[in-house]
């Protein structure tokens, strides 16, 4: 197997959003609502705070790949930024303003909106992360 080191990229970067993704989709996010008012907006602060160390450069270190990939096979990278796109979007547009609305203290709508937009970014990056591993295979 003979991997670029942009679609080499693409694969660590990915990867390790999936992997967090799945996390926060099994162990983070269905627990928030176990964490009992007294205590949610200290954790909740504690969470956005932590995580964003984590997933920021992630995040930003895919979008780098994809933009590269997309210079270098611009038919596929396109193609598979399209889950990137969904990824930043909904983060953006509806886990942001969900966490935003959160922060003011545990809201049962605003959580069970958060856990949907997770499950959309979810299976944008495990797609992601599927498409890469056929093109590596392929590579």
């Amino acid at each position: 197997m003979n991997l670029s080191p942009t679609l080499l990229a693409n694969l660590v970067t990915t990867w390790a959003l999936v992997g967090l993704i799945w996390v926060v989709e099994l162990a983070v996010y269905p627990l928030y609502e176990r964490i009992g008012a007294a205590s949610f907006t200290a954790y909740h602060e504690g969470w956005t705070a932590g995580i964003t160390w984590i997933v920021g450069p992630l995040m930003l270190g895919e979008l780098l790949a994809c933009g590269a990939w997309i210079v270098e096979r611009p038919r596929l990278g396109l193609l598979l930024a399209l889950p990137v796109a969904v990824a930043w979007a909904v983060t953006a547009f509806w886990a942001v303003p969900m966490h935003g609305r959160l922060a003011a203290g545990f809201d049962e709508a605003a959580w069970r909106s958060l856990l949907w937009a997770n499950h959309v970014r979810t299976a944008a990056w495990t797609l992601r992360g599927a498409a890469l591993v056929v093109a590596a295979l392929r590579a």
